[in-house]
């Protein structure tokens, strides 16, 4: 949108004197690179960058490893892109209290090893788990399959430290499990899109990690079927911790056998009760001969994370991914009218049923004018939705999270509140705010 040189004021340039900068043109956000491109090392430094930003009136961008990036409304302005990578040390861990803070920038990949050492887990689902980001995860409020069994991220987050556009640095909650001190703030920043304040440090509650996992695949010929098997799942005492339902352009991006529809299931529990679970879901599902199959430990991480390939939320220039919210009630219908629509516009759709979040997730290959009216008429079914991610030319012009809410006006004025300038992730959340 602008240039350096019109970017980089005197001003501007002396408050950011010290931060490590990076070539800008390895940060292009909606088609445009960034003006300037830093790297703090410490959260003074992100307040230095942020005061800085705000007083020269230049928008700024939150930038983590990227998974992200597509979703929201085009960007207004990338003046200033703030690489939070660096800013990735562990805090504090408590093992013994199952409480960790880590620096925004830590990666869930690195975390999950640094857990598994003390049998301890963040169940969180994630494409790309070495380069998402907790503070990119936070600000994106995105969950996966997971959370059925487990919860969402945004109960597992105790304590959270952010900083304003006018440098200040604000903390809410603690690493106290049972601290609700600054609890409406955690909840506030969680699934803001980086447009209120710059998520710095994220405490977290951790989990036991089960020590076997298996995953039940069961194929079925028709959506009617595996709806049935995959409520009876749900609904029972099995204790399983994802239950989703894959159409067939789905199972092939999740490399399985091919089928009208695949029920897959995660089971987590001690070694010896992992197979008798995995054994009572094929038992429940009540399926054909030869049509289930169970997945052993070896394998279940890597075909989860293929499965959250669904969820993807980077940005694109060939598809458009939507994510929308059912009633569990409506699971079937809605979801067989989503796949129904998907495959009618490409090909080479998918659409994914997360039966125990009340989540669809449809994503449409094709060329920009096809895809065009594609969002229109899937934004038009169920409870909310979502464009996850599409090409710049199909998010011009309209609102990649729908209708405004109820409580939009609340919304606005906390952004007037929090960000009175603007400059955070101008114009990429709900209501272009």
């Amino acid at each position: 949108m602008s240039s350096e040189s019109t970017v980089a004021s005197p001003k501007l340039e002396a408050a950011i004197a010290g931060v490590r900068r990076l070539a800008p043109s390895g940060y292009s956000l909606d088609g445009r690179a960034a003006s300037i491109a830093l790297a703090p090392a410490s959260v003074d430094e992100v307040g230095r960058c942020l005061r800085a930003a705000n007083d020269a009136g230049r928008g700024v961008v939150p930038w983590g490893g990227g998974t992200q990036l597509g979703l929201g409304n085009l960007a207004q302005s990338v003046d200033v892109a703030l690489d939070f990578r660096g800013l990735n040390a562990i805090v504090e861990y408590e093992p013994h209290d199952m409480t960790i803070a880590v620096q925004a920038g830590h990666t869930l990949g690195e975390l999950d090893r640094i857990l598994a050492e003390h049998g301890q887990v963040l169940p969180v689902d994630a494409t790309d788990p070495d380069r998402a980001t907790l503070g990119g995860l936070v600000a994106a409020g995105m969950s996966g399959p997971r959370r059925f069994g487990y919860a969402p991220l945004r109960d597992l987050i105790i304590g959270i430290a952010a900083v304003l556009p006018d440098g200040r640095e604000a903390r809410a909650g603690g690493m106290v499990v049972k601290n609700v001190s600054g609890f409406d703030l955690m909840r506030l920043y969680h699934g803001s899109l980086g447009s209120l304040a710059v998520i710095v440090q994220v405490n977290l509650k951790v989990l036991p990690r089960y020590q076997a996992e298996r995953t039940v695949l069961v194929r079925f010929d028709d959506l009617a079927s595996a709806s049935m098997a995959s409520e009876v799942v749900r609904l029972s005492q099995l204790g399983v911790t994802a239950v989703v339902l894959l159409d067939r352009g789905a199972a092939a991006r999740t490399e399985l056998a091919a089928a009208p529809w695949t029920l897959a299931v995660r089971c987590e529990a001690p070694p010896v009760a992992v197979v008798r679970q995995a054994e009572r879901v094929v038992q429940a599902c009540d399926a054909g001969p030869n049509a289930a199959d169970i997945v052993g430990a070896d394998e279940t991480p890597a075909l989860w994370r293929r499965v959250a390939r669904m969820l993807s939320a980077e940005p694109t220039w060939t598809e458009l991914a939507v994510r929308l919210g059912v009633r569990p009630s409506e699971m079937q219908a809605t979801g067989g009218r989503v796949a129904d629509l998907a495959a009618s516009a490409s090909a080479g759709a998918a659409t994914m049923l997360d039966v125990g979040s009340g989540l669809v997730y449809t994503r449409v290959p094709g060329s920009i004018d096809a895809l065009r009216p594609v969002w229109g008429r899937l934004g038009a079914i169920g409870a909310h939705s979502t464009l996850i991610t599409a090409p710049v030319a199909v998010r011009e012009e309209i609102d990649v999270f729908g209708a405004e809410p109820a409580g939009f006006p609340v919304m606005r004025a906390l952004k007037d509140q929090f960000d009175p300038n603007r400059i955070l992730n101008r114009g990429r959340f709900a209501g272009h705010l």
